[in-house]
């Protein structure tokens, strides 16, 4: 996938030594990058460490970025292996975060007080299946569906074929569809 109009500028006046440009560049991604990360650490703390590591990894190899896929596939399969290396740095030191999902950053303010604890409910709801689901499976629902990677980015970054990434998928929609319905 090409860059988005306007990255390829963004990427060159960050090497030259802009930082507001690289600012630029990665705010449309910030969102669902923290989205991303707070549903998998299931931490608002860790998932801001993660984001900034992972932003701050970003900056200082942008020169390797070969150009070849988007600049958002790339700076989510960073943010991805930030994830990664830190669930495996908390289960090499057996410690294991408290349960902090805040779902907070979700609300309209502007809401009722019922609408925002209906809101709530169903995004604790959904965080407790989506702790519940496989790991390939959570992972495949955070690409594709919080992430919004396309079919084609999401097989680059987990190295499956099309179709497999397609099933993949879909089984862990049907799964998740299946584990919030027994709520």
């Amino acid at each position: 996938m090409p860059l988005r109009k306007g990255e390829e500028f963004l990427i060159d006046r960050t090497l030259q030594g802009s930082t507001d440009s690289f600012g630029d560049l990665v705010q449309p991604y910030l969102t669902s990058l923290n989205r991303f990360a707070r549903i998998r650490l299931q931490s608002e703390a860790e998932a801001e460490d993660v984001v900034q590591q992972a932003l701050l990894r970003a900056f200082s190899n942008l020169g390797q970025f070969r150009r070849e896929a988007s600049f958002g596939t790339w700076l989510s399969a960073i943010a991805v292996r930030e994830v990664s290396q830190l669930r495996r740095a908390q289960a090499a030191a057996s410690v294991r975060p408290l349960q902090d999902t805040h779902a907070a950053s979700l609300d309209d303010p502007s809401s009722s007080p019922y609408a925002l604890f209906q809101q709530r409910e169903r995004t604790e709801l959904l965080y407790h299946a989506l702790a519940r689901i496989p790991e390939k499976y959570r992972t495949m629902i955070h690409l594709r569906d919080l992430l919004e990677l396309s079919v084609e980015e999401t097989g680059l970054l987990l190295s499956l074929t099309l179709p497999a990434v397609r099933t993949r998928h879909h089984r862990a929609r049907k799964l998740l569809i299946h584990l919030l319905a027994k709520v």
